[in-house]
């Protein structure tokens, strides 16, 4: 009885819910976890049949399943989803693990049964998912889930010629409301146009989202231009003709739409978006309340847009050498590590004027994605960084620096191997590369995204999730995607200390890292009381002004040169 003893004692401990039966399935022994999902006590299901006490059945047909016989048996830990029924619980959704035992002298005289209650992870999902593709005043769908639809709508017309278009609203004089009756009366008038406009479309088919602070987008799906240009036009009538009553005040209101057909040659969600955007300014800089239809030649949305002229700016640049590279630290958050010197950062990309001043991003990288130049822009942040830091790869302990990857360039199908080549070409040690990926292009290409992570993941280099939390699907979409870091998106992060949303988000999103067994890096961490407050919830990384600014990677590379160890910039 010495190996029953054993098993029997390390079953005690073990946080799974275990079930010991002999061979023929009548119960040995269950441990304390199972005691609480069986809501049994171990004396009264000892000698029962295990159909007696529990049932487990396949999740697609509903059937019990043969879990006993011995093509369900396996020695290598697999963990089978199913549900799992018992007095007071039905149709719980669970992992189960089927495991032989020879104990004693006997061939395989026990089995072993390992459940693992999946019910809190599920509703987490379900909490999560809700949160990330619904704008919480309104409760339409946010602008990150609609992009979602939005691709969708583009591959149906690409694909099979359906014939969608694309409409941006924007309140004309919203800010007026805000400034002069208050936040609370803003906050209402956009909740009361949000229904305005859910009656205003056809539910059956059009999809709203509300995709900025004043601003919606409406998805007018299988219909002619013609038809979808009259059902804009009845959207900005109906709010032409909403009397807003605040105070036992009206207030009129009126909207300007930017109206974009969506064919075969539309391209891209981002291309779409910017269309209608341009389309929507031209539409109030004409006075507002009124629809401007996109046309391909159009001059008045070429003028707003602008990017003719930077096609030129970007392509001087490359051959100029006006991209230069910063690495802005990761910092450990917990007070031991976080004195330490930095070692992990992230790259950032900045372009320079001909007098030296910083061009924001936010202006150059729509156009380079507009004209499909960023997986040139990538290969060259690639190269540049390897070209830099294979002067410190044998510091101890080695830096590691995150690249941030657009969806371009997991697309193009020749981006992998340039980046296999390259690093090949350097020498630099994989495990000193970290490649950031927004969660959205993650999703919007899972085969590709998961192929380019399991091929560097061999080689040695990690990954992180971008901007987690703000996309779709995020926690099924994690569990696919064996990722190293969690990127929280600053937003939920930089009112932290206020904002009990943003809060609750960022534990939530801590609770799923931890679920996952992934690190958690909050970014936009300004002060120290957001430093605090990330303790507090258990964040194990941050990132932003509170802990350093970006750091020009030359600065960053002398100092590890000169010490050997990470650099040591100024923690302010």
């Amino acid at each position: 009885m010495d190996q029953e003893n054993v098993l029997i004692a390390a079953l005690m401990d073990v946080e799974e819910a275990a079930v010991l039966t002999n061979k023929h399935g009548f119960i040995i022994l269950i441990n304390p976890a199972a005691e609480r999902l069986l809501r049994q006590r171990a004396s009264s299901t000892r000698g029962k049949y295990h159909t007696e006490v529990f049932q487990l059945k396949d999740p697609a047909k509903h059937t019990p399943l043969a879990w006993m016989e011995r093509q369900q048996m396996t020695r290598e830990p697999l963990f089978r989803e199913c549900l799992f029924n018992c007095q007071g619980l039905q149709d719980v959704e669970i992992t189960y693990l089927v495991k032989p035992f020879s104990l004693n002298g006997e061939e395989d005289g026990h089995v072993l049964l390992l459940f693992k209650d999946q019910s809190e992870l599920k509703a987490l999902q379900a909490h999560l998912n809700y949160v990330q593709m619904n704008d919480p005043q309104t409760k339409l769908l946010n602008r990150k889930s609609f992009e979602i639809k939005l691709k969708v709508a583009l591959d149906e017309a690409r694909q099979q010629g359906v014939k969608h278009s694309f409409c941006h609203v924007a309140l004309d004089q919203f800010k007026i409301v805000n400034d002069t009756l208050g936040h609370s009366a803003g906050d209402a008038f956009i909740e009361r146009i949000s229904e305005l406009l859910k009656n205003a479309i056809d539910k059956r088919r059009d999809i709203l989202a509300r995709i900025g602070g004043d601003e919606f987008g409406v998805l007018i799906r299988e219909a002619e231009p013609i038809e979808a240009l009259r059902k804009a036009e009845g959207i900005r009538n109906t709010v032409m003709h909403y009397n807003f009553v605040w105070d036992g005040q009206p207030h009129k209101i009126t909207a300007s739409l930017g109206f974009v057909p969506i064919h075969k040659q539309s391209g891209t969600p981002n291309r779409v978006f910017s269309l209608a955007d341009a389309a929507c300014r031209v539409a109030k800089a004409k006075g507002g309340n009124r629809l401007h239809l996109y046309r391909p030649d159009d001059v008045e949305i070429n003028k707003h847009r602008g990017q003719l002229m930077w096609i030129g700016r970007l392509r001087k640049a490359f051959e100029s050498g006006e991209f230069r590279l910063y690495a802005q630290p990761i910092q450990p958050l917990e007070p031991r590590a976080f004195l330490k010197p930095f070692h992990h950062y992230e790259i950032l990309l900045r372009l320079f004027d001909v007098e030296g001043k910083t061009i924001s991003p936010d202006e150059f990288i729509p156009v380079a994605e507009y004209y499909s130049m960023m997986p040139k822009l990538d290969r060259w942040v690639v190269k540049e960084l390897l070209t830099h830091i294979r002067r410190v790869a044998k510091c101890d302990p080695l830096p590691i620096f995150a690249i941030n990857l657009s969806g371009q360039s997991l697309d193009d199908p020749t981006f992998l191997k340039y980046v296999l080549d390259v690093l090949k070409w350097s020498g630099v040690p994989p495990t000193m590369l970290c490649f950031e990926i927004t969660e959205r292009v993650a999703i919007s290409n899972l085969a590709l995204a998961h192929k380019f992570i399991d091929t560097l993941k061999l080689q040695g280099c990690s990954f992180s999730l971008d901007d987690f939390g703000t996309g779709v699907s995020s926690f099924a979409y994690l569990k696919q995607l064996p990722v190293n870091y969690l990127k929280i998106d600053g937003s939920f992060v930089k009112d932290i200390a206020t904002d009990d949303v943003g809060r609750a988000m960022v534990q939530s999103v801590h609770q799923v890292g931890q679920l996952m067994s992934v690190k958690t890096i909050a970014e936009y961490v300004e002060n120290e009381q957001i430093i605090r407050i990330l303790r507090e919830i258990g964040i194990e990384f941050g990132q932003g002004y509170g802990i350093a600014r970006p750091i020009p990677l030359p600065d960053v590379i002398a100092t590890h040169l000169q010490v050997g160890l990470p650099a040591s910039a100024n923690k302010t």
